[in-house]
């Protein structure tokens, strides 16, 4: 009990931050999304509060998302929407429950699971922020070394670059465009549901052609990671 109402006082300081947020101007149209989105989270949580709902009643993040169509909203902006989820996270002054919500929004459209690896696991919002920062600074060397690991076959190799998330997209861009089309399946899988940007997929017969033509629209998600 202690847990649940620690969380949901920290989460009531965060919607007064959201809040302030919403009345900023200096915001693009992405992290203006996502302020209304948390704030509609707020609300709703607020309100399964006063009712004393059973779903206030949970310490699960994971309960207040689901069949959510606010955090669906924010998953729906895809890779773009990175940058400020991730600032979001690490200019909160809080660590409660809207911090865990930002958390896994980031995970969602990166498209990976941190807490798989022991080493990359995480508790709270906080704790994935530093864990998250430390992924990114990783992803350029990170899809060099899968490379040119002998010990791996394609398929592995692609199974492993997946696992690094929606980040890796541009690195894989590049290594395509080097000739290396082999990759190509990873670029299917990473790129479906990003957004409004195009995708990959199986009936494209010229790999490095296409890459050429669109790998400018992960620019910015490139030069996010790069600035870690």
């Amino acid at each position: 009990m202690k847990k649940i109402i620690t969380f949901l006082s920290l989460f009531a300081c965060s919607f007064l931050f959201v809040s302030f947020l919403m009345n900023n101007k200096n915001v693009s149209a992405a992290e203006k999304q996502i302020n209304e989105s948390f704030a509609a989270i707020s609300e709703q949580i607020n309100k399964e509060i006063s009712l004393q709902s059973n779903l206030s009643f949970s310490s699960n993040p994971y309960d207040y998302i689901k069949q959510n169509a606010d955090f669906d909203n924010i998953i729906k902006l895809g890779n773009d929407a990175l940058p400020y989820l991730d600032k979001k996270l690490a200019n909160s002054k809080q660590n409660g429950l809207q911090e865990y919500i930002t958390a896994i929004a980031i995970e969602r459209i990166a498209k990976l699971d941190l807490k798989e690896n022991e080493n990359t696991a995480w508790e709270n919002g906080k704790g994935f922020s530093a864990k998250w920062n430390l992924h990114l600074k990783s992803i350029p060397s990170s899809v060099d070394a899968i490379l040119t690991d002998k010990q791996l076959n394609s398929d592995d190799k692609v199974k492993k670059i997946i696992k690094l998330g929606t980040p890796a997209i541009p690195f894989i861009a590049d290594k395509i465009e080097r000739g290396d089309e082999s990759l190509f399946p990873a670029l299917i899988a990473l790129t479906k549901d990003d957004g409004n940007k195009p995708v990959a997929d199986e009936t494209i017969s010229n790999k490095k052609e296409w890459v050429t033509a669109h790998k400018s629209q992960y620019n910015n998600l490139k030069e996010y990671v790069l600035q870690k």
